[in-house]
């Protein structure tokens, strides 16, 4: 049974996800009531209670998230990570400056539930590598854009 642990991000998931390494997974519901996962790499803390995530206009989630707020995201990782934060997503900017075909997401966290198992330990978390050297210039600057203040937020 999944242990709520809190509603505020605790110092581990802050330095984890301000990392730039990992990939969570974010679940959205779509206009059937059914849910949509997809894996995210652009994602940073804004602030213990809110999350920062670039989405492209072409994907479902972002979609999903302009008909229902609700979103739930996955986070696993070595050292036995294993937590579902549940909230609010809304549309922060809706062209993001280094790629006019992404919008800044904004998720406020409601809950943080911790999903270990009893039977076994996670050992490494979901890992990306860029193909080349362009690809890891433009994520790293996506990630720098999502970290800047957004005027009048």
């Amino acid at each position: 049974m999944a242990l709520l642990v809190g509603t505020e991000l605790n110092p581990v998931l802050i330095d984890l996800l301000n990392k730039g390494i990992n990939t969570v997974i974010i679940a959205s519901i779509d206009q059937d009531y059914r849910p949509h996962t997809a894996p995210f790499n652009h994602i940073i803390v804004q602030d213990p209670k809110h999350l920062r995530v670039a989405v492209s206009k072409t994907h479902q989630t972002l979609q999903n998230i302009r008909d229902n707020v609700y979103v739930a995201l996955a986070i696993i990782d070595e050292g036995d990570v294993a937590v579902c934060i549940k909230g609010m997503a809304h549309v922060l900017k809706e062209a993001m400056d280094i790629d006019c075909n992404r919008v800044v997401v904004d998720i406020e966290i409601d809950e943080i539930h911790r999903n270990n198992s009893q039977d076994f330990f996670v050992t490494q978390g979901i890992r990306i590598r860029h193909k080349n050297e362009p690809s890891l210039y433009y994520s790293r600057k996506i990630l720098q854009e999502l970290r800047q203040r957004v005027p009048g937020k």
